[in-house]
């Protein structure tokens, strides 16, 4: 499966987040096949057609669309070229963590590692020029870049993406708070590092240092799911992932994701999506044939 590496000294100088205008890149290229980035993507769509297949979902590219997709989710592009236009802003994540001494920035972010909701988002006219504006600005500093630029991209990036937690946060009617309890966004680290193992509400307590009650009562406040939810739909993906993705067999899933035996991974699977692991496989690739 094709990775792309972010390129931190494309300029000459070191910058850890990029930003262009698709109409404007004469490289600009849509993978139809699966493949990785090792950098966060948000990609903006004024204009454009066709799909993306982001965390086993088929998303519809439409009019001020945008997709959220963090480092090593699997995607796969089917946009024609003819009449795009739009954004493609990509950083790493310690262009601001490093800046704010919060390496857990992304995950305040509702749109960024979410098992919940779809990583889209579509806005209307207003509220999307609001946004271009600022990547118009992020775009101006980066051919003008001096001195000080540093901080001014940080502060463009920063208000963008908090602009759209927020517009986010409203469309899908979860909490746009970027400061609520730490507890909150430690979990959903530890569950993007532990779900192919941990799968119990208890480990997560125990990693944590807070008794059941207390996670979730955190979670529900943050997502308005439970803490069970929260990991059951994040197992799912993983799930599906492989499914997807790999040729691996039903057991070989089941023991790299530390099921005790296939078969319990096939009832949760049923239990969770309505059918069979390998027939939901069956029918991913007979779509991807067609």
């Amino acid at each position: 499966m094709r990775k792309f590496i972010f390129e931190k000294r494309k300029y000459g100088f070191e910058l850890l987040m990029d930003l262009h205008r698709f109409e404007n890149n004469p490289n600009v290229f849509f993978d139809p096949t699966p493949h990785t980035c090792d950098f966060f993507e948000i990609m903006i769509f004024q204009k454009a057609s066709g799909t993306i297949e982001l965390n086993g979902q088929l998303l519809e590219v439409r009019e001020n669309s945008f997709f959220f997709i963090c480092p090593f989710q699997k995607k796969c592009c089917k946009i024609p070229l003819n009449g795009v236009k739009g954004f493609h802003l990509v950083f790493q994540n310690d262009f601001l963590s490093d800046f704010f001494d919060d390496k857990l920035f992304t995950y305040r972010l509702q749109y960024f590692y979410n098992s919940q909701h779809p990583q889209y988002l579509r806005l209307e006219n207003e509220d999307y020029n609001i946004i271009q504006l600022a990547l118009n600005e992020i775009i101006a500093e980066i051919k003008n870049y001096q001195n000080d630029s540093p901080h001014i991209l940080r502060s463009l990036l920063y208000f963008s993406l908090s602009k759209l937690n927020r517009l986010y946060s409203k469309w899908y009617n979860i909490s746009p708070n970027t400061q609520s309890n730490s507890i909150i966004y430690k979990f959903k680290e530890l569950l993007e590092l532990n779900i192919r193992n941990s799968h119990s509400v208890e480990e997560y307590c125990n990693l944590l240092h807070v008794n059941r009650h207390q996670l979730n009562a955190i979670v529900k406040e943050h997502t308005r799911h439970t803490t069970k939810e929260i990991i059951n739909n994040r197992l799912l993906l993983e799930i599906k992932t492989e499914l997807r993705y790999s040729h691996k067999t039903i057991s070989e899933i089941a023991h790299d994701l530390n099921f005790s035996e296939p078969n319990n991974l096939t009832r949760f699977f049923i239990k969770m999506e309505g059918v069979n692991p390998s027939k939901y496989r069956e029918i991913y690739q007979n779509d991807i044939n067609y």
